[in-house]
């Protein structure tokens, strides 16, 4: 990579989005950096998110799904449309500053192996943090840093982080090419939630560094296509005002996380920390969420197969 141009596809998944993506789409018409194209990929919107795009965005490549396929197999699809040296994977409930790609590509040079960027996202307030990049807890927990911190300049260092937030995230086609040659950035095994830390973590298996930008600059609601819950429950839980459906591929998937990309020294050494985090979230689901238990059965084969694609990819 001799330079920091070249095409960026934007790509943003869509369901049931309809009030965010006129303010979403027109931020990125308006980037500084002109050689973008967008794709749009609706995942069976019944509230005419796929008609708006086409009347008001017909430069937008469109791509209707007659269901809601998942955040994941929604972004690959996309990623297959894309013709982008870099993917911005982008959230319809998400906003960037017009130069946002213009001051991230250029991490892409000044980090040796760079694969992914993040910029300073925002909450629609502009003041509040959500996310300045990712970190892992040693229970394997997601950790937005900064998450729900007023801006005080706190986190102004750019540097390298474990992984970026999906609501924008930069990716450099090259690494996607490294860790994903089949095509499937995104494990359609998670359906959404966490798949963002999967592909940080695979990366940096790989090789491949994961950069903060705080120049760049996005906004984001969070929770566009579902109320984000804010109680202290919510806070240390993250599933307890989600639909039963929603909790089990959040608990699902951290345990995906971990089958997938935890090394056996790793595993060992936080194993205190993560046997304490189910057994507080094992209580949590019998007593107050046991609703949540049909859900994670259905799904009782993912682990499986999370365990045979990591061995299929060391091969």
């Amino acid at each position: 990579m001799s330079e920091p141009g070249g095409r960026v596809s934007v790509i943003v998944v869509s369901w049931n989005s309809r009030r965010f993506l006129p303010e979403c789409l027109a931020s990125v018409a308006a980037q500084t950096h002109r050689d973008i194209e967008t794709i749009v990929v609706d995942n069976g919107s019944a509230d005419g998110s796929a008609d708006f795009v086409a009347k008001v965005f017909p430069a937008a490549t469109l791509i209707r799904n007659a269901a809601n396929d998942g955040f994941c197999r929604a972004n690959n699809a996309g990623l297959k449309a894309a013709s982008g040296v870099f993917i911005l994977c982008l959230n319809p409930d998400a906003v960037l500053a017009p130069d946002f790609i213009e001051k991230a590509l250029p991490a892409f040079l000044t980090v040796h192996r760079a694969g992914m960027v993040s910029g300073k996202i925002l909450r629609f307030d502009g003041v509040t943090i959500d996310s300045t990049g990712q970190f892992l807890t040693r229970a394997r927990r997601i950790k937005e840093r900064g998450y729900d911190e007023p801006d005080r300049g706190q986190h102004d260092a750019a540097g390298e982080v474990f992984s970026v937030c999906g609501a924008a995230a930069l990716y450099w086609r090259g690494m996607i090419d490294a860790i994903a040659p089949d095509g499937e950035l995104f494990d359609e095994s998670f359906y959404a939630f966490g798949e963002d830390m999967d592909v940080g973590w695979r990366a940096k298996r790989a090789g491949f560094k994961a950069v903060y930008t705080p120049e760049a600059v996005a906004r984001h609601f969070r929770g566009g296509s579902q109320e984000e819950a804010r109680s202290i429950l919510a806070s240390a839980f993250q599933t307890a005002r989600r639909p039963p459906e929603i909790r089990a591929h959040i608990i699902k998937n951290r345990w995906l996380l971990i089958l997938k990309n935890e090394t056996l020294g790793g595993f060992i050494k936080n194993l205190p920390f993560i046997a304490a985090w189910d057994f507080v979230q094992a209580l949590w689901m019998i007593f107050l969420a046991p609703s949540t238990l049909p859900h994670l059965w259905r799904h009782r084969g993912a682990c499986a197969r999370a365990w045979r694609r990591r061995k299929a990819a060391a091969a």
